[in-house]
């Protein structure tokens, strides 16, 4: 995972990668989670004091159980708390990871990545996340939010989102942009589950298969390979 593969601004549903080295407990942050605690990009050391430092008071505990968990048992994790930036600004974010296992299936890393809901919802519920993430589908670039919902159903990282995306829109045969929008569009219509954003990807390379591109994306398609 590209640690700085999004950019350090804060917008809607922005995405912040992190990646840490369990062995020698040291971390390295995006700029953008630098940016959403608040901080120009390695202004402070990034440890865990740090991130432990700025979570709510009333979820710092909570958050470090579900972290200890997932360094002791490996597997994924999904941890929905608020955390509070440098110039006491309260965000409600989602943290995301998964662990990298050495030969003898001890943990090793941990690659993960907050998602910033501020701006969607504040209730502290699982259903309540899904609801906010697929909200944020209507803002933002396409293909992130796109991203954001695999990375968040399937719990990888946001290249095999990424790569999730392209391998389908090569077998429908459209283009990655299209198929995004598409994604996002019947998951919201639909409400946001963890099982759907796969058997809707698989619908849309089923249907692209039995059909022709629409005219407007062939249009599309057709004026950027003369670019």
């Amino acid at each position: 995972m590209d640690i700085d593969s999004f950019p350090a601004t804060r917008s809607p549903g922005v995405v912040a990668p992190f990646r840490y080295d369990v062995v020698h407990d040291q971390w390295e942050w995006s700029d953008a989670l630098y940016d959403l605690h608040g901080y120009s990009p390695r202004e402070i050391p990034a440890t865990t004091q740090a991130l432990m430092h700025h979570k709510h008071p009333e979820d710092r505990e909570r958050a470090a159980e579900v972290f200890a968990a997932v360094v002791r048992d490996g597997g994924t994790y999904r941890c929905y708390h608020r955390l509070v930036d440098r110039n006491q600004r309260t965000l409600t974010v989602v943290s995301v990871g998964r662990t990298v296992l050495d030969p003898d299936g001890r943990t090793s890393e941990i690659e993960g990545y907050y998602i910033d809901l501020t701006d969607a919802r504040r209730d502290e519920t699982e259903v309540d996340v899904r609801d906010a993430l697929t909200r944020k589908a209507h803002t933002g670039p396409v293909i992130e939010q796109a991203k954001g919902m695999i990375m968040l159903a399937e719990g990888c990282t946001a290249d095999e989102a990424f790569d999730r995306l392209r391998t389908c829109s090569e077998h429908a045969n459209r283009k990655v942009g299209y198929l995004a929008r598409d994604l996002i569009q019947s998951v919201t219509e639909r409400g946001f589950s963890s099982g759907l954003v796969s058997e809707v990807l698989s619908q849309l390379v089923d249907a692209a298969r039995g059909v022709q591109l629409d005219p407007k994306d062939s249009r599309t398609d057709a004026a950027a390979t003369r670019r």
